[in-house]
């Protein structure tokens, strides 16, 4: 089955995935890809005034949970995936070309705010369900965790090649600090914590990390499974191909809800496509040559030919 219909929505989280072609490892031991992609991910959330909750940056993958208050998510995703490519050529020299990512980005709904806890918690401890490390503090990697619970905000110098590339023409004397502008990279703080003090909510967000962390070793260590190291991690060669990598092809089935109650998630999935069935009659009508009919809310008009237009 292909990818669901991305459907836009101003009040529901939603957990995005984009993986690399062939689940190749371009996103490790690369400082200064590492820096790039956290500016131009601070530059855009910025931009689309995106609520972000976590974010991973782990091997083949970047993952997270984010709220979308003015219904952009894919124009955030379009240009942030589109900037992330363009850092992978410019600071990895082994990268031999071509396209970067396996397919568009997922993304799936979170409907609550145990949900977004849920994929929080999911993001930030990847390293270690993924068998990489047993500690956080082991991980030669970015992540987010502890950023995210002490609400710390950091800087990242971003370069607008663009203009600065077209101000060498005319002016070889120009200089990239001109075209330099510092942007900031700040999470929020999960749903339903609002009131907490910031001691208290480091305090609670300790305890819970480290309740499901020892419930991932627990887990691990019943299935006779170890962990990768710091030492092999930071020896693996970029572009190198995973040992286990998640797969699924372009007919995998995929989830619209991603819920830790059954309940909201049955619920949700009505929501979900009674939209969806709305959308689907609409462009039927839309490609028949009505085209001002109404589309549902979060939905998109599809894409058609001049030509068909014009027989209209």
């Amino acid at each position: 089955m292909a990818y669901h219909p991305r459907i836009e929505s101003t009040d529901l989280a939603s957990f995005l995935t984009t993986r690399t072609r062939n689940a190749e490892l371009w996103f490790i031991n690369n400082p200064r890809l590492e820096n790039a992609i956290l500016g131009y991910t601070a530059k855009l959330a910025d931009r689309y005034n995106v609520k972000l909750y976590a974010l991973a940056i782990e091997g083949n993958h970047i993952q997270g949970p984010a709220l979308f208050p003015l219904g952009n998510r894919s124009n955030f995703m379009r240009d942030l995936n589109s900037s992330i490519a363009k850092a992978v050529g410019k600071h990895t020299p082994e990268y031999p070309g071509g396209r970067l990512w396996k397919r568009r980005y997922s993304s799936e709904f979170l409907p609550d705010a145990e949900d977004v806890e849920e994929y929080f918690f999911y993001t930030v401890l990847q390293p270690i369900k993924d068998g990489l490390v047993e500690k956080l503090s082991d991980y030669p990697g970015y992540n987010c965790f502890y950023d995210a619970i002490h609400g710390i905000s950091k800087k990242f110098e971003i370069v607008n090649w663009t203009e600065f590339n077209l101000a060498r023409r005319s002016n070889p004397e120009a200089k990239i600090k001109h075209f330099t502008k510092t942007v900031t990279l700040q999470y929020e703080r999960l749903p339903g914590y609002e009131n907490l003090s910031q001691a208290e909510y480091v305090k609670l967000m300790l305890e819970k990390f480290e309740c499901r962390r020892r419930e991932i070793l627990l887990e691990r260590y019943a299935r006779g499974l170890g962990f990768k190291g710091r030492i092999k991690i930071k020896n693996t060669r970029r572009g190198s191909l995973p040992v286990n990598s998640k797969k699924a092809d372009s007919t995998a089935k995929r989830p619209r809800i991603l819920s830790i109650s059954n309940e909201r998630r049955a619920e949700f999935k009505n929501w979900y496509f009674s939209i969806y069935h709305e959308y689907k009659r609409a462009s039927l009508l839309y490609r028949n040559g009505e085209w001002w009919v109404e589309f549902p809310p979060g939905t998109f008009r599809p894409g058609i030919s001049a030509n068909l237009r014009n027989m209209g």
